[in-house]
């Protein structure tokens, strides 16, 4: 069942007797199960009528017991079973009880005064199993995979909103890159951007500049994107930025051949007629940094990218062997690509 359909229902007070959730994406499982407490609990009697279970822990014949006892002083109960191990291909990690034929019982009649949630962050069910057979059929079966691009993007875009901002489809993009895909981290980052930018305000790219710092990755990405645009010592200034902070020259060559690797395949497949969305996922990478990736690939040949590779490599071992300066041996890498790419441009 679409998670938007299951929303809607429970806000609209038709509450299914069991639901099912499954997936990795444990931040939108969380806020539905807050949901469900909110709609379908008396906030005053919430400690009475809502229990949460472990099935590592607590007997599935334990949590039934519960699910069948009558509500007190409300006219709903709610019992939340983690861990539903026995939804999926997994082992048992515990020597904790698990009874199907228990719950394939109260399938069968279940009390309309209770709503039982069986969660599992397990991204498939095991299908082959007749309880799993017969919640698809009795159940409200909810799917929770992780959100990627347009989907995600949009997510964004709908916190924003929540908070009383607004955000451009760019500047989502730009978000995720930088701050990452997990939707707890984003979900922060938008309330403080929109906290900044005030009610009705826009997130800007100089917003997020501003506010959201960098991952050594992304600084390394910015460092070569000055290369890419020609601006040498903008380059060696925040070359220079990195190493006061302290970060290890080695670690810092490791991503540089890991950002001039996927210039390299950039610069390979796009030719190929390859989308952005395509080679993406081709080299598992973000989309935006693909994106960003193909402007600075640009201003490479393969066969420069190739060598500087190669330099990179021999770079590495050298310093790992003690045979050169690691600040000079990034200093002069930098140089170098700077110069590939003035004769690339040349």
């Amino acid at each position: 069942m679409p998670l938007v359909s299951a929303i809607r229902e429970i806000r609209q007070k038709h509450f299914s007797p069991v639901y099912v959730l499954h997936g990795p994406e444990s931040f939108l499982a969380e806020e539905f199960l807050s949901l469900a407490r909110r709609e379908m609990i008396d906030p005053d009697f919430s400690d009475l009528n809502v229990s949460v279970y472990d099935c590592t822990e607590t007997s599935l014949g334990d949590i039934l017991q519960d699910a069948e006892t009558l509500p007190f002083m409300g006219e709903h109960r709610l019992v939340i079973a983690r861990q539903a191990y026995f939804l999926t291909g997994s082992k048992p990690p515990s020597k904790v009880e698990s009874d199907p034929d228990a719950l394939l019982g109260y399938l069968q009649n279940p009390p309309a005064y209770t709503t039982l949630i069986l969660h599992t962050d397990a991204e498939k069910l095991d299908e082959r199993k007749k309880l799993v057979k017969t919640l698809q059929q009795k159940a409200k079966v909810i799917p929770f995979s992780l959100l990627r691009d347009a989907d995600l993007y949009a997510w964004v875009e709908r916190q924003a909103d929540k908070f009383q901002a607004s955000i451009d489809r760019p500047q989502a993009m730009k978000l995720v890159e930088r701050v990452g895909s997990e939707l707890r981290l984003l979900d922060k980052e938008v309330e403080k951007l929109a906290l900044y930018v005030g009610n009705g305000g826009k997130i800007t790219d100089q917003v997020i500049e501003d506010l959201c710092a960098r991952t050594l990755e992304q600084d390394v990405f910015a460092l070569i994107e000055q290369v890419a645009s020609g601006r040498l010592d903008r380059a060696l200034r925040m070359l220079y930025d990195c190493m006061k902070t302290g970060e290890e020259p080695i670690k810092l060559l490791s991503l540089f051949a890991r950002q001039f690797r996927m210039l390299l395949q950039v610069r390979q497949l796009a030719p190929r007629g390859y989308s952005q969305q395509q080679i993406a996922g081709m080299i598992k990478m973000h989309p935006y940094a693909v994106k960003k990736a193909m402007e600075q690939a640009r201003h490479f040949s393969e066969d420069s990218l190739k060598k500087l590779l190669l330099i990179l490599a021999e770079e590495d071992f050298r310093m790992k062997s003690g045979q050169v300066d690691k600040r000079l041996a990034l200093e002069l890498f930098i140089t170098r690509a700077h110069e590939a790419r003035n004769r690339t441009a040349g």
